[in-house]
């Protein structure tokens, strides 16, 4: 069905304040079409409006994002969703178990580019869009299509995220995430842009990419890793993208786990993989999972206690993994690396 923003903006105008919830633990795609939802909104519906998000960014370049843009979200826990009388969640949906909109929870907004999931269905404003390949551009075409400034921060987070959703267009972009990048790239501060691209990294960045580096297995073309205890949840997803590239294999499953929850990241680089319905598939209902073509992730909450636990998730969810990408290949070490002395 076509979406027709003016009817969509017309539900919510004026109605009170606003909230745009973000998924836990945001990144760039998240962040950047939540500022592009609220200046929407506050400009075409003259609604008040926070955004709002849970967990932490981990990730160098997103925390350089939050930093050198300036950006502004609200804390959940400091969130009361009774104030609000618009609520919208954005590169996220209902009952998905990746965002703190509580079960069952009245929602207005969903904007998103993952499958569409049941719970989504039931905001009057639902705009999902699985050909786009970011949030961000959907919610660029909204400012596109009403006409609205885009202030030179809003471009820039809206460039970085499409830029790193895609891989700078060269994984899952259509000829939408071109468009916008190349208006974009018109109106963004390419000096910030840089900045965020290229930041500083904390010293546990490198203490888990060698943790990864000893521990990876290889069986027949997936890779798989168990990083340990994460300084922060986004690390899983960081090292999945670094050990992608290897050229003997095609997948990648990175797994460790961060106050007690487990975290995992699924990488590809096979064209229509449906990584997200894998993801799924091998989490089987426990806990939260899911994504699209190329990328996946997935989090089991209050599964590990010490790093016997994690062994037996991490064990069980290769083992899964490999039943259904149908690879009976025996592991081998990734790397033969000295011993730390």
């Amino acid at each position: 069905m076509t979406f027709d923003l003016d009817v969509a903006l017309a539900r919510v105008a004026g109605r009170g304040q606003a909230l745009v919830l973000v998924h836990d633990n945001p990144d760039p795609d998240a962040m950047a079409a939540a500022e592009a939802l609220a200046l929407l909104l506050r400009t075409s519906a003259s609604l008040p409006t926070t955004i709002a998000r849970g967990g932490i960014v981990g990730r160098a370049e997103n925390r350089a994002m939050v930093s050198v843009l300036g950006l502004a979200h609200a804390e959940v826990s400091s969130i009361h969703f009774d104030d609000f009388q618009v609520i919208a969640l954005v590169d996220t949906q209902p009952e998905t178990g990746n965002n703190s909109l509580p079960a069952g929870h009245r929602v207005d907004i969903v904007v998103d580019h993952h499958p569409v999931r049941p719970g989504a269905r039931r905001a009057p404003w639902c705009d999902i869009r699985e050909d786009f390949g970011a949030s961000s551009t959907i919610t660029w075409t909204y400012l596109r299509d009403k006409r609205i400034p885009i202030p030179q921060t809003v471009a820039t987070a809206l460039l970085y995220a499409i830029k790193s959703e895609t891989k700078d267009l060269g994984r899952e972009s259509s000829d939408h995430e071109f468009q916008a990048y190349l208006s974009l790239l018109r109106q963004a501060d390419l000096e910030k842009l840089y900045a965020i691209a290229e930041p500083k990294v904390p010293v546990a960045h490198f203490a888990v990419l060698d943790r990864a580096l000893r521990a990876a297995e290889v069986r027949g073309a997936l890779l798989t890793a168990n990083l340990g205890e994460l300084a922060y949840p986004d690390l899983v997803a960081e090292i999945a993208d670094m050990l992608l590239p290897y050229e003997a294999v095609h997948w990648v499953l990175c797994v460790g786990h961060h106050r007690g929850n487990v975290h995992a990241s699924l990488r590809t680089d096979v064209e229509h993989a449906h990584a997200g319905g894998i993801m799924r598939r091998v989490f089987d209902g426990r806990g939260a999972a899911g994504g699209h073509g190329q990328i996946a992730g997935g989090k089991l909450h209050g599964a590990v206690r010490n790093k016997v636990d994690l062994a037996v998730v991490y064990e069980d969810l290769v083992r899964r993994l490999c039943a259904d990408l149908q690879i009976a290949d025996a592991p081998r070490p990734f790397l033969t690396l000295p011993e730390k002395s």
